[in-house]
C-alpha cells in the first residue's frame, strides 16, 4: 500500500498553527518542572553498541561542573521509572514537492517503525509542507490512517523549522519526553520561524531529535543541501540525537530501526536541581559513564528551570 493513503489522510486533520517567533539561546535545553530533572543518555561502546546492564553507580552527572547524586535510574526499553520512561513520538513527513513522490514509496516502513516504538504514550505524523496537518496514530488500529483516503495532495514549498516547532507544541499537551524523527531532505524555503526561535522551542521541551536525511540535489538559486544537513545534525547534536543519512530510500527501514534500538536503549537519569541562581538561567548538563572502556555518550546539553 503505498503512502499516498498517510498522505492524503493527514487532508482531514487539523489545519496550519502558526509557529512563534521570537530570539532565542542558541543552545537547546528542556524545563525542570517536576522536582526532578530527568536526563535521557545513550551508552555506546567504541563499535556503535549500545551498553546495557548500567546502573546508577556507573553514571557521573554534572551541572555546570558540579557532580549531582542521582536519585532515579531507568532504562527505557524496559521501563521501572514510571513517567520518566514514557515517550510521545512525533513523526514528521515533508510531503513538499522535493520529498513527496519518494515518501509516497515509504508507508510500510513508516508503520513499522510507529508500531514498534518503546514506552510511546501518544504517536503522532505530522505531514508538513508550507503547512501542517497532524493525524494521531492508533497501533492498535494502523488501518484507520488509510482508510478515508483516496487522493494524493500536491505538494508545495518546505517549512521545516515550523513544523517542528508545531509538533512541539501539539506533543506538549502531555508533560512527558518527546522524541522527533524528521523525514526530509532539510531544505527549507518558507518558514516564519527563525533558527533562533527554533531554539527557544527545543529549550522548553525534553526533546530528542532524530533528522532522516534524504538525498538533495542543488537547485542553483535555492538553499544549499549540504547546509541543510548541517543544521539537521546540529538539532540532533544539541538534543541528544542522531543524524541519519540515507543513500537511497531502500535505506529507510534499516534506518528506523535504528532509531527504534536507540530509544530502546537510552538511560534515564534523575537528580534533584540545585535551587540557587536565577531563574531561567541556562544549566549545562555532562554525563560519563566509569568503568567501561572507551564509550560514547550522548545527552541534552543542559536545562533551564523556570521557577
Amino acid at each position: 500500500m503505498p503512502l499516498a493513503f498517510l498522505l492524503a489522510a493527514a487532508l482531514l486533520a487539523a489545519g496550519p498553527v502558526a509557529a512563534p517567533a521570537a530570539a532565542g539561546q542558541q543552545i537547546a535545553v528542556f524545563s525542570a518542572e517536576t522536582s526532578l530533572v530527568n536526563v535521557a543518555v545513550t551508552v555506546e561502546d567504541a563499535h556503535g553498541r549500545p551498553i546495557e546492564g548500567l546502573t546508577s553507580r556507573d553514571f557521573v552527572l554534572s551541572e555546570d561542573g558540579k557532580k549531582q547524586k542521582i536519585e532515579m535510574c531507568a532504562r527505557m526499553g524496559q521501563g521501572g521509572g514510571g513517567r520518566s520512561t514514557s515517550l510521545d513520538v512525533a513523526l514528521l513527513v515533508d510531503t513538499s514537492d522535493s520529498m513527496l513522490e519518494t515518501l509516497r514509496r515509504s508507508q510500510d516502513a513508516a508503520v513499522r517503525f510507529l508500531t514498534a516504538l518503546p514506552n510511546a504514550q501518544e504517536i503522532i505524523v505530522v505531514f508538513f509542507d508550507q503547512q501542517q496537518r497532524v493525524e494521531r496514530f492508533d497501533r492498535e488500529h494502523p488501518e484507520a490512517l488509510f482508510e478515508r483516503v483516496k487522493t494524493i495532495p500536491d505538494g508545495g514549498n518546505t517549512a521545516l523549522r515550523d513544523a517542528i516547532v508545531f509538533s512541539l507544541r501539539t506533543l506538549g499537551n502531555s508533560g512527558g519526553r518527546s522524541a522527533v524523527v524528521l523525514l526530509t531532505d532539510g531544505i527549507d524555503t518558507v518558514s516564519q520561524t527563525e533558527p533562533a526561535a527554533l531554539d527557544k522551542a527545543l529549550q522548553a521541551t525534553p526533546v530528542t531529535i532524530y533528522p532522516v536525511a534524504y538525498p538533495a540535489a542543488p537547485t542553483g538559486d535555492g538553499p544549499d543541501p549540504a547546509t541543510a544537513v548541517k543544521e539537521m545534525g546540529r538539532l540532533a547534536q544539541v538534543t541528544g540525537g542522531r543524524l541519519f543519512r540515507l543513500a537511497n530510500e531502500q535505506a529507510l527501514p534499516g534506518v528506523l530501526d535504528e532509531i527504534v534500538a536507540d530509544l530502546r536503549a537510552q538511560y534515564v537519569l534523575g537528580f534533584s536541581p540545585d535551587g540557587a541562581g536565577a531563574a531561567g538561567r541556562l544549566r549545562k548538563i555532562g554525563v560519563r559513564v566509569n568503568g567501561h572502556g572507551k564509550v560514547v555518550v550522548r545527552h541534552r546539553v543542559g536545562y533551564r528551570l523556570q521557577h
